[in-house]
């Protein structure tokens, strides 16, 4: 989960049902508000969007039709949350990578897994990390961990080949390979937050690649 900017809806534009934000200017602005990505887990959603909200409406129109309220989702991250984890943060309004650390490890078993840690905050936070977990690490029924372990794979994949670059750029901290380092801290990359702990726990990579945490990540 990473900052999102979001965009102010045009006045000519209303949402009044719910073929309004799941269609047309409405969806189109989602998705590109929050890079073609899920807002909570930053998988891709091309294949399976869903339209989220952040806080259930359970019936209550202002909520189900409030555009600050409207998020790009993956099935799989809307179906675990649910209306179980209303009072998570906002992360049009907090910055979760400053409150919230994500990074990949190993269960009891040796089997991979996502470490959620709290950095500082309050409620909220707590909630955000226990759908973080869920989202990740979930085992609750056999569909939900297989999801979850496929959610993983994934990160792992992408992790592997952004350890490379960095490998690469160390060896070589030539133009090129700082460039296809920045693009990969930016907030477009799939899983960057998992991207821009690493660099952020490495002192001198963090001095090197402090631009594409104030310029390239939006």
């Amino acid at each position: 989960m990473i900052k999102i900017n979001k965009s102010p809806l045009p006045n000519h534009v209303t949402i009044t049902r719910e073929e309004d934000y799941r269609s047309g200017i409405v969806f189109q602005m989602l998705v590109e508000d929050s890079r073609g990505k899920c807002y909570i887990c930053e998988d891709s959603v091309h294949t399976a969007p869903n339209v989220e909200h952040r806080i259930s409406h359970k019936g209550d129109l202002a909520l189900k039709y409030d555009w600050n309220n409207l998020f790009l989702a993956c099935y799989h991250c809307n179906n675990t949350k649910l209306d179980k984890y209303d009072e998570i943060i906002d992360p049009t309004k907090v910055d979760p990578e400053k409150i919230i650390e994500l990074l990949l490890g190993v269960d009891s078993e040796l089997r991979a897994m996502v470490i959620v840690r709290k950095i500082k905050g309050n409620n909220d936070v707590d909630i955000t990390v226990n759908l973080l977990n869920a989202v990740y690490n979930g085992k609750n029924t056999a569909m939900k961990e297989f999801a979850c372990q496929q959610l993983i794979k994934k990160i792992s994949i992408e992790m592997s080949w952004f350890y490379q670059q960095l490998e690469e750029y160390k060896k070589t901290p030539n133009y090129d390979c700082k460039t296809v380092i920045e693009r990969q801290l930016s907030g477009a990359s799939a899983f960057a937050a998992f991207k821009r702990g690493i660099v952020r726990c490495d002192h001198e990579l963090f001095c090197n690649l402090a631009y594409a945490f104030t310029h390239v990540r939006r």
